[in-house]
């Protein structure tokens, strides 16, 4: 999911999590910052451009707003293809820091162009473009058209402003925040009416799917499921849509709906639901991990163990998230860190993930140095969430005694890890190279 970026070397892809929902998986559930509608694995912006100034000569890619809106101003581009709203509430959601883009409105780009038209924007932002699915072809000439016809009747100004404030609400704010508090009452007031759809419908569509996914509520699934079948019946549901409904269902853990919904929709193609191995019983003092099995299955398995923690470093990271693939990649090649991190070394996601499992085990496949676990519960876990990545957790004896976030693509992080580690007892050797007997040699892993 793409929500926030940040020149600190760590991606920030959620927020608290609710503890008032529990399910058969116990999957804890996750605010999404921005990037409501919550695409594979919480993609983040990777790269900052270099500042550049809003002159007349600016070119693509922009790192402020002002000289985005001057070259808007004079050149076409796929946002003219947008409603006015939807344009407005685009532009409006973006943010600039001092080395450029941070955050990137992703979910009404998708809601809006198609992939090629999504890719074309982000060159406008963008060192690097990541190709997110956006309409297709089909879709987009449906939609254009209901609006051409006036089938698609506009938002209310009252509607488009409520999305907004809960658009541009803190990511922390769910209970007791007044945006969240009035798009939901939005949502229920249109859960029990006879709406005849129209954007007001694909808006509180929208939202409702966002809060699905990041609370994981019944209420909050249960809602989105309604407004998805009206937004179905009338035409305007899109596969994006589609997928966004069968990943709310299974990040609140309703594995068998997500498995029956996905099935009715064979002709999609929508990614297979994992088929979860429960056959190890994980005792009250054990932290549960999913172990994605590597086979041809169609379904990925995902099998429950419990992970050993009294030598053990955990990497809470995201294949999405370009801090975590320079620590990936960079780790294994290191003569201190790569032995004792193959020896040691446990990377992780949120429970959520679970969401993505047919794209994770697509990753172990291509990274097997470094492959990717799902947390089974994060209450087991003694961190306040999975949102930073890549976090380093350090643990000896089944305590949690070191941590440090981040990783800087040009590797000077290296020593803050390798010193966090000294620190926490699982490093020894400070030379370039390892020394025999230097580093923890006691076997762990899962037991």
């Amino acid at each position: 999911m793409l929500s926030r970026y940040s020149n600190s070397g760590r991606c920030q892809t959620a927020a608290p999590r609710d503890t008032q929902h529990a399910s058969i998986a116990r999957l804890p559930a996750r605010r999404i910052a921005m990037y409501r509608t919550a695409l594979v694995l919480s993609l983040a912006l990777l790269l900052a451009a270099p500042a550049r100034t809003a002159g007349t000569d600016a070119t693509p890619p922009f790192t402020t707003a002002a000289a985005l809106e001057q070259w808007l101003a004079h050149n076409a581009s796929p946002l003219d293809r947008m409603p006015p709203y939807a344009r407005a509430l685009f532009l409006d959601s973006l943010r600039f820091g001092p080395r450029g883009l941070h955050t990137l409105p992703v979910d009404i780009l998708l809601a809006e162009l198609t992939s090629e038209e999504a890719l074309a924007v982000q060159r406008l932002l963008l060192e690097d473009t990541y190709p997110f699915p956006g309409l297709a072809p089909d879709e987009a000439v449906r939609l254009r058209a209901a609006r051409a016809d006036g089938g698609l009747a506009p938002p209310t100004d009252a509607m488009v402003s409520a999305y907004r404030d809960w658009q541009d609400a803190s990511p922390d704010a769910v209970d007791g925040d007044t945006a969240v508090a009035n798009i939901e009452q939005l949502i229920a007031n249109e859960v029990t009416s006879a709406s005849t759809g129209g954007e007001d419908l694909r808006l509180l569509h929208r939202a409702a799917m966002g809060l699905a996914q990041s609370t994981g509520r019944d209420t909050h699934v249960d809602a989105a499921s309604v407004l998805h079948g009206r937004l179905q019946s009338h035409g305007l549901v899109t596969r994006n849509d589609h997928r966004d409904m069968q990943r709310a269902l299974l990040r609140s853990g309703r594995i068998e709906e997500a498995r029956a919904f996905t099935a009715s929709l064979s002709d999609l193609a929508l990614p297979p639901v994992p088929h979860l191995d429960t056959s190890y019983a994980l005792t009250e003092s054990d932290v549960g991990i999913w172990k994605i099995i590597d086979d041809d299955a169609a379904a990925p398995t995902l099998q429950l163990e419990a992970i050993d923690l009294r030598t053990r470093i955990v990497v809470v990271s995201s294949p999405g998230c370009g801090f975590s693939n320079a620590a990936a990649a960079a780790i294994p090649d290191d003569p201190e860190l790569g032995p004792l991190f193959a020896r040691h070394a446990t990377w992780l996601m949120a429970p959520t993930a679970i969401a993505e499992a047919s794209m994770l085990r697509d990753w172990n496949r291509r990274r097997p140095l470094t492959p990717i676990h799902i947390a089974f519960d994060a209450d087991q876990w003694p961190i306040s969430s999975f949102d930073a990545t890549p976090h380093f957790l350090a643990f000896r004896d089944g305590a949690l005694v070191e941590r440090y976030e981040g990783w800087q693509r040009d590797g000077s992080s290296r020593d803050a890890v390798h010193a966090m580690l000294v620190r926490a007892g699982l490093l020894r050797s400070t030379g370039a190279a390892p020394s025999a007997g230097d580093n923890p040699q006691e076997t762990s892993g899962h037991r």
